[in-house]
């Protein structure tokens, strides 16, 4: 009976996902969407009737839907009629395999060690329907509303400015691109400090001096030799070292080329002085006639297209460095960057909000930088912020879980920080049930029973239903939200999927060891290594031999 009901709610919650699919169904109004809904739990129910010839359970099943999206459209009142039964569906499918699988777990229990492996299957299950509701949470909440949360903005409100642009062994061309770009900013009372951070080549450094001297009393050059806490502690040097009087820092990295009017639009949020933060989108440039580079800019698009619209309309959002502007007392109050987490930005922000303050998401982008061009360096920038997550959460487990100690987060803050840092360990989840499944096969073929509730059969159809469902659901979400292609959309997906082995091992570090080296993220492409190299990178450089084919036969 359970399962029976897991598989009706599945299949309910695949048809509302293609209901949604057309002309907009996902926004629809209540007139709309009520009958749609509606429309598409009858479909459901009688498809199940006559397959079961169990019509009254069928209409048990229709009524308890409907009744969930009721109860979800109460809670969420801007979603859409449509945005709620999805996640209502979802939800109860779901649940519905939870409790099979745990009636099944303990009811034919026959040793410890059935029961201790079995149960922990369980726990991993529990873990992967959480994170896909978390991600199909985000997908309703940004979808089904008919506009993203805004704050107002003062123009008249002008304070002094500095933006800081910490560098590495940059070249001066990558580099020099982006202070000629800052010199452009329309904004009257602005610095722009150029921190270069512990490049070891003299020749490189004053050559980046010598352009900030061309550039103007606007420009300040600050090098730090041998200099500890890698970038956050370069920066907390450059903050210390600031003038008092200036009030906003903005934070750039070295290859984005950003648009004269950035500051003007986003400092006038600052008016408000509960608004310690303001993130505009990280965007980039020169992808569009690379298939990889495509898919690779389509994949760093989701985050700020879908999650970060949805943590907005709960004050949760985070602040992602490069493209951000920070009230200096509210960064000084925290004492800085912490120098011990790779991804300070996003930890920096956490403890902000917990002290009552407020951030603003602006989705307009301001800036383009550049995409690392080969996989190594992408696998150093994605193995840096899948470390830094967990870092996160080894360090504020308690302010995100425990009663009282959260400061002032709210509970949406809280669920939303924990889950977003917890999404980090999907892969390896991914990874465990892929190991489990190739075990269970190998058993099965050597007729062999493993100590485990085993999933094979109708059982494991619906969690694989769940999975594909899923993926369906962030691929329309990414080319509805960006306009992209089917195309791009599912290139950007192979994105994820490529890495997910350097995810799942960032994990891993970052559970048994905090502290690490920083990863730069290389600004010109690097050579591939070994090969053993080339063979973890054939995912994604599958896409690049894809796009050269094309081009060629163009």
């Amino acid at each position: 009976m359970l399962l029976h009901a897991a598989f009706f709610f599945g299949a309910l919650s695949a048809a509302t996902t293609i209901g949604s699919f057309f002309g907009g169904a996902i926004r629809a109004r209540i007139w709309i969407g009520l009958p749609l809904g509606v429309i598409l739990i009858a479909l459901v129910a009688w498809n199940a009737t006559i397959l079961s010839q169990e019509r009254d359970f069928e209409l048990a099943l229709s009524g308890i839907a409907f009744l969930a999206t009721v109860i979800t459209r109460l809670a969420m009142r801007r979603w859409s009629w449509l945005g709620s039964q999805l996640f209502a569906t979802a939800t109860l499918a779901s649940l519905g395999y939870l409790l099979y699988a745990g009636s099944i777990t303990y009811a034919v229990a026959q040793d410890l060690v059935y029961l201790v492996a079995s149960s922990l299957l369980l726990v991993l299950e529990l873990a992967a329907l959480a994170l896909s509701l978390s991600y199909l949470f985000e997908i309703v909440d940004t979808l089904s509303r008919r506009s993203d949360a805004a704050h107002p903005s003062d123009p008249s409100h002008l304070p002094k400015v500095v933006v800081q642009v910490p560098a590495y062994n940059e070249p001066l061309e990558v580099v020099g691109e982006t202070l000629n770009a800052l010199a452009a900013v329309d904004y009257p009372d602005l610095i722009v400090q150029v921190v270069d951070n512990n490049t070891p080549d003299r020749e490189t450094w004053n050559a980046l001096k010598a352009l900030c001297e061309k550039l103007g009393p606007r420009f300040q050059f600050m090098h730090l030799d041998n200099w500890p806490g890698f970038k956050a502690g370069a920066l907390n040097e450059a903050t210390r070292r600031l003038p008092k009087e200036v009030e906003i820092i903005a934070v750039v990295d070295s290859d984005y080329v950003v648009q004269p009017d950035w500051l003007r639009s986003m400092v006038g949020h600052f008016a408000d002085s509960k608004v310690a933060f303001v993130q505009t989108p990280q965007n980039y440039r020169d992808w569009e006639d690379d298939q990889y580079l495509r898919g690779l800019y389509y994949s760093y698009r989701y985050f700020f297209e879908i999650t970060m619209p949805s943590r907005a309309h709960r004050n949760a959002i985070i602040f992602a460095g490069t493209m951000g502007l920070i009230r200096r007392s509210a960064l000084e109050e925290i004492g800085g960057w912490n120098t011990d987490v790779v991804t300070e930005d996003a930890e920096a922000s956490l403890r902000i909000l917990a002290r009552g303050h407020a951030g603003v998401y602006v989705n307009r982008a301001y800036g383009h930088g550049l995409m690392p061009l080969s996989f190594d360096g992408l696998k150093k920038q994605r193995f840096r912020w899948a470390l830094g997550g967990v870092q996160i959460l080894r360090l504020h487990w308690r302010r995100l879980v425990l009663p009282g100690q959260g400061e002032r987060l709210t509970v949406a803050q809280r669920i939303h920080y924990l889950l977003g840092n917890v999404q980090w360990f999907g892969d390896a989840l991914m990874f465990c049930f892929t190991v489990l499944l190739l075990l269970t096969a190998l058993s099965t073929a050597m007729h062999h029973q493993l100590p485990i509730r085993r999933m094979t059969g109708v059982a494991l159809g619906l969690p694989v239903a769940f999975l594909a469902t899923g993926l369906v659901r962030a691929v329309w979400a990414m080319k509805l939200r960006t306009r992209c292609s089917w195309r791009d959309a599912i290139a950007g997906l192979q994105v994820w999927f490529a890495l997910s082995w350097v995810v799942t091992l960032a994990c891993l570090r970052g559970l048994v060891r905090f502290h690490t080296t920083f990863l730069r993220t290389p600004k010109v492409k690097e050579g591939e290594g070994s090969a053993l190299t080339a063979v973890r990178s054939a995912q994604v450089e599958t896409l690049r031999r894809r796009s050269r084919r094309a081009r060629g036969r163009r």
